[in-house]
C-alpha cells in the first residue's frame, strides 16, 4: 500500500541535491511525534518492516542552483510505501502534528495533502521506472575497498567479472529477506529482473559521517526503466518496500509506467 503526500511549503522550496538524510530525517520525525515505538522500530531494528519513499518531485517551474533545485510553487510531491498500514497512518497523523515543527532542512510545511494510491492488481512482466535511485552494495569486495556500489549495468574498473549478475543476485536474496519479514515464511520462487535503460543515470550521495573515524559516506544510485517477473507476492514486496538499500532514505521506490496497467 502507499500514499501520495503533496507538501506545501512557503515558496521558493529547495530540494537539495543530497536529499536523502532530510528527507529520512523529516518521515522520521514525523513518525516520532504520533508513535515513538513505531519510530524506534523503524529506526533501529534491521530486521524490522519499513517503508520505502521517493524523491521530493518538484510541482511546477524549477530553477538550479549551487545546493539544489529551487521550486518556485514551494510545493513538492512524495510518495511513500510500506507493507504495514500502521507505519503509513501513524507518518500521515505526525505530519498534522508536526506543521510548525517538521522540517526539511529549515525549511517547514504549512499544510499538506495525502491521498492512498492504487496498487496495480497484477506485477510480473509489466514495465516500471524507479521514482527513486536504486542503491545495492556489496561489503568487502575483491578490490579490497570496505563498500562497493553495484551499477545494473556494469561500470569501469569494477572488481567483479560480471557486475548486472552480481547486481541482480542481491537484489534478488535482498528481496527474499523482505518477503521473509512481511510473510513469516522463505520464499522459494522464481525471480528475474531485465532493466531497459541502456545507459541509467547515476548519481553520488553523501548520506552521514562515519562514527568512528568521522569520514563521509556516500552511495551511488541508478534510475531506470525495467521489468520484472516471478510470484506476486514477491513483487508485491518490491513494489511495497522497494528495491535494494536504504530504501526509507529515499531510494528503490519504483511505479508500472503510465497506461501499462
Amino acid at each position: 500500500m502507499r500514499i501520495r503526500l503533496l507538501l506545501h511549503f512557503e515558496p521558493p522550496f529547495l530540494i537539495p541535491y543530497d536529499y536523502p538524510r532530510y528527507l529520512y530525517s523529516f518521515l522520521l520525525h514525523a513518525i516520532k511525534l504520533a508513535d515513538k515505538e513505531v519510530a524506534e522500530r523503524v529506526h533501529n531494528n534491521k530486521r524490522d518492516i519499513k517503508f520505502v519513499a521517493s524523491k521530493f518531485k518538484p510541482v511546477g517551474r524549477t530553477k538550479r542552483v549551487n545546493e539544489g533545485l529551487l521550486v518556485e510553487s514551494g510545493t513538492v510531491e512524495l510518495h511513500v510505501a510500506s507493507t504495514e498500514e500502521t507505519i503509513l497512518r501513524v507518518l500521515v497523523e505526525g505530519l498534522g502534528y508536526g506543521i510548525g515543527e517538521l522540517h526539511v532542512r529549515g525549511q517547514r510545511p504549512l499544510h499538506y495533502e495525502a491521498r492512498p494510491e492504487e496498487t496495480p492488481e497484477h506485477l510480473s512482466g509489466k514495465r516500471f521506472k524507479t521514482i527513486s535511485p536504486v542503491n545495492v552494495y556489496y561489503n568487502n569486495p575483491p578490490n579490497g575497498f570496505k563498500q562497493w556500489d553495484l551499477s545494473p549495468v556494469g561500470q569501469p574498473n569494477s572488481p567483479f567479472e560480471n557486475e548486472p549478475e552480481v547486481w541482480k543476485r542481491l537484489v534478488f536474496e535482498n528481496l527474499k529477506s523482505k518477503y521473509l519479514m512481511v510473510y513469516g515464511e522463505p520464499y522459494n520462487g522464481d525471480f528475474d529482473i531485465k532493466v531497459l535503460t541502456k545507459k541509467p543515470k547515476s548519481k553520488k550521495f553523501f548520506i552521514k559521517r562515519d562514527k568512528k573515524t568521522g569520514k563521509p559516506i556516500y552511495a551511488r544510485a541508478w534510475e531506470f526503466d525495467f521489468k520484472m517477473w516471478g510470484e506476486e507476492e514477491l513483487l508485491r514486496v518490491a513494489y511495497d518496500l522497494g528495491l535494494g538499500m536504504r530504501n526509507p532514505h529515499g531510494f528503490g521506490m519504483i511505479e508500472m509506467e503510465k497506461g501499462l496497467r
